[in-house]
């Protein structure tokens, strides 16, 4: 790609501008913008100078004029034709593997993509060397000989017809994270069966050092901290969460918890029951703890901000009113039925606690000591 745009900057573009109708004029104007970039790009996508790209510029000397006018019309084309837009990442913002800087990005549809660039120095592949013509480096490391009956058709499709997206206004070109792995696990085949040369053992090494300290999640998980997407897929997560269990208001009141619940409860911890479930203040903190905590994290806060205190500490509803049907009520009522059967086996409260540890872990400790006296503003 850095070739073909820097095929633009070439000294003979006056005589080649003599050959060209009114339309390729156009075409490679549109192209020269694309490879002067504006300062917005520019900090994008930095170009800096390397061996490869003044490589490119020789080879783009060499190329005809019926070529340059080809790939001007194909940057053209490239410039405005729609692709996913990268929405999360940064070239200043890459993930490591070993010791190589890949970047990378997250597009707007979801994909977490590797620059092409980013995935031949991941895997060790130079960049020097011969190439066949319209056959990127990695393709023609794939599609060779010697490891190509250990690569499925879908990778080398991958390989082929790379992910197109932009970068601001600038169009570039990666992979797929899992591509990654693919090749990883392909190249390990190879090596294992003894068909790699021996100048391919430093790619050998480097997919050992891949696939032995990333999984294909964990390669996302990378991917997601370094470009801060983590924080907005969190978000996201979250509120998927609380649409599914937290209704927008709260729903006429129904008993949610059995009267044998709360009998069973009074009978373990030795309080007296009366007909209207009254008890200790601590009652109502036990059923936070044994029944509301248990509910994915964010979903208590949402439930106390939705039916807040007031200043005698009482709730106006039950928070229990303000579970979805489907999967919120669901849930408490599957607690409550698996809480109450530990508290008809247990004949004291010292052994409601050793099983509660043996099925929701130590984490949860029911020690009352003075929390008798607890504020009500903890009951449900």
């Amino acid at each position: 790609m850095l070739a073909n745009q820097q095929a633009f900057l070439s000294t003979d573009q006056q005589a080649l501008e003599g050959r060209m109708h009114s339309d390729d004029h156009d075409l490679l104007r549109a192209a020269e913008k694309l490879a002067w970039r504006d300062e917005d790009d520019a900090a994008a996508l930095p170009l800096p100078e390397t061996p490869q790209s003044k490589g490119g510029k020789l080879r783009a000397e060499r190329l005809s004029p019926q070529e340059r006018v080809a790939i001007a019309r194909e940057a053209a084309n490239s410039r405005w034709e729609p692709a996913p837009k990268a929405v999360f990442g940064s070239p200043d913002r890459p993930i490591r593997i070993g010791d190589t800087k890949v970047p990378c990005y997250v597009l707007d549809d979801g994909r977490r993509v590797i620059t092409t660039a980013g995935m031949t120095d991941t895997l060790n592949i130079a960049r020097g060397g011969s190439m066949k013509k319209g056959m990127s480096r990695l393709e023609l490391f794939v599609s060779g000989k010697l490891i190509r009956s250990f690569v499925s058709e879908d990778l080398l499709e991958r390989v082929r017809n790379p992910v197109k997206f932009k970068i601001n206004r600038v169009v570039a070109y990666g992979f797929d994270s899992d591509t990654l792995i693919d090749i990883a696990e392909a190249v390990i085949r190879a090596d294992g069966a003894g068909v790699l040369q021996r100048q391919q053992s430093a790619i050998a090494f480097q997919c050992r050092l891949i696939t032995s300290s990333l999984t294909r999640i964990g390669l996302i998980a990378l991917i997601d901290e370094a470009t801060g997407y983590q924080y907005k897929r969190e978000s996201d997560e979250l509120q998927r969460i609380l649409e599914a269990y937290v209704l927008p208001e709260h729903r006429p009141w129904t008993t949610a918890i059995p009267p044998d619940f709360m009998k069973e409860l009074h009978r373990v911890h030795g309080w007296k029951h009366t007909s209207n479930n009254r008890g200790p203040r601590y009652a109502g903190t036990l059923i936070r703890k044994l029944i509301y905590e248990k509910m994915p994290s964010p979903v208590l806060p949402a439930l106390d901000a939705r039916n807040p205190s007031n200043e005698k500490h009482r709730r106006k509803y039950k928070h229990h009113q303000f579970l979805t049907d489907k999967i919120g009520l669901e849930h408490f009522k599957t607690q409550v039925v698996s809480v109450m059967t530990l508290l008809r086996a247990s004949p004291d409260k010292a052994t409601f606690q050793i099983l509660l540890e043996r099925v929701f872990g130590k984490q949860l400790t029911l020690d009352l000591g003075e929390e008798k006296q607890a504020n009500s503003s903890k009951a449900a």
